[in-house]
């Protein structure tokens, strides 16, 4: 890839992939599985995990421990699906857990998917790049979706997504409120303008009043030049009546918006205006997907529609004339002053219009009138038409809604923790295979299981049978002091992350041991019995420490030991 700043060829990002993992062998194998392919950030809590995944570096995939303190990874799990930042982040559950209950409580939480324990490299390599490939995929197709929904009106785009409406030719007729709108004489008017100029004042215009439409909930059809044609009532509607008002009130918002954008243009140095005249009608129209096969496209046709695209041709700039039809659907709601009929091309009788009364702010204030028109808010108070008691029942209920709007809202996520660098692994084949001295039998190991567990790279297999040495022979300590303490949480995860290293190193008497005492802890069995099984683990774990400190090699960087050559930032 050329980069276009420097004219070098750019390295591919690579993708990044958490790991939430509290035992530290997992963690250190796992890290030193995937760092040669992707960038590799770790965890060791629940929580921890959760701010490094909302942080900046936003990870395309995590791998998510199931059985942690504190919270485990059902609740982590949770958690990342409410928020929106990490919602759509593929999750695969590392688990020792087995029963079908367990899995399909992770896939109901919306795990992408599941991987036992112990783990074979090659089953999660093979998963992390299926489930990389189709969250790329999923990325490009929201792309590319996103881009054709700038071609259809968000009502149409969505229900064509969500399955309400399917891309065939196929109509209906409905009871709608048309729009139209156009400037006044644009033609002629931009016809001296540079080209630029004209691109840039008609594409403002188009995109604040397609906000409005939107505001509003009018489906936009279509610009015809410098004209728009919207209509409410299909695909949603709110009833014909209440489609009506909120079709004439954003026209209202946008001979306002007019007047702001006129104010914004001129700051700019450009002494341009456009004055838009606007026709509204209410009536049934035929709605749908007219065309052919190869292209279709959604719209409106009728009368009703032409009848609106007239009172438009009828309007003076800055009016906004509507029918007698859609004048009997706001009536109460609308101001209107009456207008001589209209004589219209295509119509036989002359046409009962009415021009919407567009007071201003300024003018409503000095006559004691107190509004707000907006998508949500529809407030007017006459002051000079209230009585004593009743301005006192209206300020009542306009603490009522301000306590209302201020009450406190959805508690806000916390603040993103900074990013926490990779683990800096070392290159795995930096250490030939040859140089490392693997022990050919160990008493409580079978090597033939567990070296195809480590890839069969023999130094990142004798580094984790040494971390194991160095860090797993006081288990049974930790767990019975635990267990002294009345904590019986943390004994059985310690003997859950006992069994789930144990069996990824291939050890054969340990795991079922510590698996033993798991359950008997889970099942919260006499303490007698516990001792019992924790006397049999003490016995089998102790016979395999004593192996391997009699035959592992000295801890050295070429044996990868875990030393000083162990990597930073794995614990």
């Amino acid at each position: 890839m050329l980069d276009s700043a420097t004219g070098s060829v750019a390295t591919p990002a690579r993708p990044h992939i958490l790991v939430i993992e509290d035992t530290a062998d997992i963690r250190y194998f796992l890290a030193a599985l995937l760092e040669s392919r992707y960038e590799v950030l770790v965890a060791d809590s629940g929580e921890a995990g959760l701010e490094m995944a909302r942080a900046n570096m936003r990870p395309e995939l995590i791998l998510l421990d199931v059985m942690m303190p504190v919270m485990d990874g059902y609740e982590v799990m949770a958690q990342l699906r409410r928020d929106p930042r990490t919602a759509d982040i593929p999750v695969i559950f590392l688990t020792a857990l087995s029963s079908v209950e367990e899995e399909q409580r992770g896939l109901d939480l919306g795990a992408t998917d599941y991987i036992t324990k112990p783990i074979s490299p090659p089953i999660l390599l093979a998963r992390v790049r299926l489930h990389l490939e189709r969250s790329s995929n999923a990325k490009r197709l929201k792309g590319l979706s996103e881009q054709l929904s700038r071609y259809l009106a968000p009502q149409v785009y969505r229900s064509l997504f969500d399955g309400s409406r399917q891309a065939k030719i196929q109509t209906q007729r409905k009871r709608l409120t048309v729009f139209f709108s156009d400037i006044r004489n644009f033609t002629a008017s931009t016809a001296q303008w540079q080209p630029e100029e004209v691109t840039f004042l008609l594409n403002s215009y188009f995109e604040e009043m397609s906000l409005i439409a939107a505001e509003y909930g009018g489906t936009l059809d279509k610009f015809i030049g410098d004209a728009i044609v919207i209509f409410f009532g299909d695909p949603h509607t709110l009833g014909p009546r209440q489609d009506a008002v909120q079709c004439v009130r954003m026209a209202v918002a946008m001979q306002k918006r007019m007047d702001e954008l006129h104010v914004r243009w001129k700051a700019m140095g450009i002494n341009k205006r456009f004055e838009i005249r606007i026709g509204i009608n209410s009536g049934f129209c035929d709605v749908g997907n007219f065309g052919s096969n190869l292209r279709m496209e959604y719209t409106i046709i009728g009368r009703e529609v032409n009848l609106a695209a007239r009172l438009e041709q009828a309007a003076e700039p800055g009016e906004i004339l509507i029918s007698s039809e859609t004048h009997a659907l706001v009536q109460g709601e609308i101001q209107v002053d009456a207008r001589g009929p209209v004589l219209a091309k295509g119509f036989a009788e002359p046409i009962a219009v009415y021009a919407v009364h567009q007071t201003s702010a300024a003018a409503l204030a000095d006559a004691g009138v107190i509004q707000c028109d907006r998508p949500g808010i529809h407030l007017q108070i006459d002051m000079g038409r209230l009585t004593g008691k009743e301005r006192a029942d209206a300020a009542t209920e306009l603490r009522r809604a301000l306590e209302s709007l201020e009450a406190p809202a959805v508690a806000q996520a916390p603040a993103a923790a900074p990013p926490v660098p990779e683990a800096a692994m070392p290159a795995l084949g930096a250490t030939s295979a040859a140089d490392v001295v693997l022990p050919e039998g160990v008493a409580g190991l079978d090597i033939a299981l567990g070296l195809p567990r480590a890839m069969s790279m023999k130094p990142f297999y004798v580094s984790m049978l040494r971390r194991y040495l160095e860090g797993r022979h006081d288990a049974p300590v930790r767990i019975r002091e635990a267990l002294d303490a009345g904590d019986l949480k943390t004994a059985e995860l310690l003997s859950h992350s006992l069994r789930a290293i144990s069996a990824q190193i291939g050890a054969t008497r340990v795991p079922a041991d510590a698996g033993a005492l798991e359950q008997a802890l889970g099942n919260d069995l006499p303490r007698g019995a516990i001792d019992s099984l924790l006397g049999a683990l003490e016995i089998s774990l102790g016979e395999l420490i004593s192996a391997l400190g009699a035959v592992l090699p000295p801890a050295t960087a070429a044996s990868g030991g875990t030393g000083p050559e162990t990597p930073a930032g794995i614990q």
